[in-house]
């Protein structure tokens, strides 16, 4: 009875978040952050281990998006940029955040390098949706940030592999060998959606989403994040979805309106206030400060060269989004004994206010896109 419960108040949960997000404008993907949260404190829950799955999956299905709204022509031409912003989006407070936890907070090398790793990322999960609220998805500024988020992703993943995991010839192997099936997948699914077109049990939805739930396996076997895997798997289906509106639409209503709101909830839910102390308290103010004013530099600088005033600021709050590998770093570096309990939940602190700040600022302060800048950029 327990879990029918428990079901039951996290669905009206993540439904009245979406109507709140409706009515004042902000993002849903914030406001089910905060469900989560509520629900870890307000509400006597068990471990909700039956939604990590659905969380999951919500999770690979928007970067899958995000990758099949990717236009590869312009990505390529714009390629140069997207590396500036992104390199820049990461290194500067990787290198500010490392000094200070080493230097002034006293951890150690490994500790430092992980909270500085955690601390660096931007969220394709939460660039995507906001780019499309924003209506940037089609102009050449919006797919060149999500270029730009998609490096600092990889910057992130391979930093964190490279030294706290490395590399084998074991993981170079299955890395050639998934570029090669993502090459030959969007034409084997093709085959198969003619074979069984206009059936009424789905089957080219169950096809992709099973192709989104082994990313989680593979991701695990390579040490690649799967999100970053989603990522690609979308750009190399975006020719064959071009032509497939309808199954874009079917799939597009399952992500968005089921799963992706598990995602954002499982994040919040990560986030308990109990536990909370004054250590705990100056290490999220100081770090977090510090983390998101040189991110929000650091971006500008690289972006303001390319882009208009209002383009380049909205950058530097876009990219201050650190949820998806934030979390993932803060729980590996739990998991591995290099950073404490009190250390990780200054960093799941962080990592959700910051995200939550830059919301807020993206919302009042005057940094909208003119439609006369959008319309100049508009993709042919």
């Amino acid at each position: 009875m327990k879990l029918e419960i428990e079901s039951l108040i996290v669905i009206f949960l993540i439904i009245i978040a979406g109507i709140v997000a409706l009515e004042i404008g902000f993002s849903s993907a914030i406001f089910e952050i905060i469900a989560g949260c509520i629900a870890a404190n307000f509400f006597d829950m068990s471990d909700l281990s039956w939604a990590e799955f659905l969380a999951n999956v919500g999770l690979l299905g928007l970067m899958f998006f995000a990758g099949l709204e990717s236009d590869v022509g312009v990505l390529k031409r714009n390629f140069h940029k997207a590396l500036l912003i992104g390199v820049s989006s990461f290194l500067m407070p990787l290198s500010v955040v490392f000094v200070v936890s080493h230097f002034i907070f006293g951890y150690d090398f490994k500790a430092s390098v992980l909270i500085s790793i955690a601390l660096s990322t931007t969220s394709l999960a939460l660039v995507y949706p906001l780019l499309k609220d924003k209506n940037m998805l089609k102009s050449i500024a919006g797919q060149t940030l999500l270029a730009g988020a998609m490096i600092v992703d990889i910057l992130s993943m391979l930093s964190l592999s490279v030294l706290f995991e490395g590399f084998n010839l074991y993981n170079i192997l299955i890395t050639i060998f998934l570029i090669f099936v993502m090459l030959i997948l969007p034409k084997f699914g093709e085959k198969l959606f003619k074979r069984y077109a206009g059936n009424h049990i789905e089957f080219q939805v169950r096809f992709i989403i099973a192709i989104l739930i082994s990313l989680g396996f593979l991701s695990k076997e390579i040490h690649i994040n799967e999100a970053v895997l989603a990522f690609a798997v979308g750009i190399f289906f975006s020719e064959f979805f071009r032509n497939n509106i309808e199954i874009e639409k079917k799939l597009k209503a399952i992500v968005f309106g089921f799963l992706a709101p598990f995602f954002f909830f499982k994040a919040g839910y990560s986030v308990k206030l109990d536990v909370i102390n004054f250590k705990i308290i100056l290490l999220s103010v100081v770090l977090g400060s510090i983390a998101f004013i040189v991110k929000y530099i650091g971006t500008i600088l690289a972006t303001k060269p390319f882009f208009k005033k209002s383009v380049y600021k909205i950058a530097g709050l876009f990219f201050n989004m650190g949820l998806t590998f934030g979390i993932v770093a803060s729980i590996f570096g739990l998991q591995s004994d290099i950073i404490s309990v009190n250390v990780y939940i200054s960093l799941l602190l962080i990592i959700v206010t910051t995200s939550l700040v830059a919301s807020v600022l993206l919302k009042r302060l005057p940094v909208e896109i003119e439609k006369e800048e959008i319309l100049e950029e508009l993709m042919i």
